[in-house]
């Protein structure tokens, strides 16, 4: 009989001491307040083994980035109609923007062309600059409604064989709330095949280039805020766009921030010859920029007049 008595007694003891084990390690370790709590780096996804860099507030702004589809004057292609234009200004004000970087837009008549259209609407940007590289009809410009400044960029030959990028390199600083953030516009080489260049390799010598060129500033002035944006004219993981990425280890790193439509698509470009939609369009942040981003206000536009506009879906992104 003893044996048997001892048995539950054990059993007890037992249960009282891996009770008092928990209670002993929650008073140790507790948990920390829900205000206070800083969500760990792995939440930020690539660049989880990054420091993080301290950045300043900055004031809330909307930049769009739009490629507007042959917005100039060129005997390679039809002049755009009043209908698209139209489009075109319709969905720019409509996305609110601060800041807006144009790709595929024509001379500076052009340029104030859709100044003057969006001042109609009642939407002013009184600031813009025009660029472009050797490619004589398609240009990058750029309006804002806080003032800039031009930061001159060389559009220089790239590659060996003495060819310069085609479209240049936009390079603007915005005072948007005393604070100033530096806006670096591309357009890369297309896909298509012109004369005896390989478009695939100019593109990555383009992107090379402008790699190099953000590293230069970013050596000059490591706390830059930058925001590279334009027409990378290829998917996410290619070499060249991952070239302007940079190494996501890296300070110099530049996010290409998330953004999708209100179906969730990604999708900025739509190729109607072969009818296939494909990830082209960017808009990459320094990480100094990455607190302020604002997923849930930004969005790449899913308007029905977008077809009518371009063969482009503008990006919309928030900062704040």
């Amino acid at each position: 009989m003893k044996p048997r008595l001892r048995a539950p007694f054990i059993f007890l003891l037992s249960a009282i001491s891996l009770i008092a084990f928990f209670v002993f390690t929650l008073r140790v370790i507790p948990s920390p307040d829900w205000e206070s709590t800083t969500p760990p780096l792995s939440d930020l996804g690539e660049i989880s083994s990054i420091s993080p860099i301290p950045s300043s507030p900055i004031g809330p702004f909307t930049f769009t980035s739009y490629n507007v589809k042959n917005w100039l004057s060129s005997p390679q292609n039809p002049e755009k109609s009043p209908e698209s234009k139209r489009a075109v200004i319709h969905l720019l004000k409509k996305s609110r923007p601060d800041v807006i970087g144009l790709c595929e837009i024509g001379s500076v008549l052009d340029v104030k062309e859709i100044q003057k259209m969006l001042s109609e609407t009642g939407v002013d940007f009184p600031f813009f600059h025009h660029t472009g590289g050797e490619d004589p009809y398609r240009h990058l410009a750029i309006l804002s409604r806080y003032p800039l400044f031009v930061n001159h960029a060389p559009h220089k030959l790239v590659t060996e064989n003495q060819v310069s990028m085609q479209r240049g390199i936009l390079d603007v600083s915005v005072e948007i709330h005393d604070t100033s953030i530096r806006f670096i516009g591309v357009h890369l080489k297309s896909k298509r095949a012109v004369s005896d260049l390989d478009p695939d390799s100019l593109r990555l010598a383009e992107a090379t280039h402008l790699r190099a060129y953000a590293d230069a500033i970013f050596q000059a002035r490591p706390d830059e805020k930058m925001i590279v944006y334009g027409d990378f004219n290829d998917h996410p993981q290619s070499l060249s766009s991952r070239t302007i990425f940079g190494n996501f280890r890296s300070v110099n790193y530049l996010k290409p921030l998330p953004v999708s439509d209100r179906q969730g698509e990604t999708w900025t470009y739509h190729f109607a010859k072969i009818d296939s939609y494909s990830r082209i369009d960017y808009i990459t942040a320094s990480l100094n920029l990455l607190r302020f981003f604002q997923k849930e206000k930004s969005f790449i536009e899913d308007d029905p007049r977008w077809e009518i506009a371009s063969d482009h879906r503008p990006i919309s992104v928030r900062f704040e």
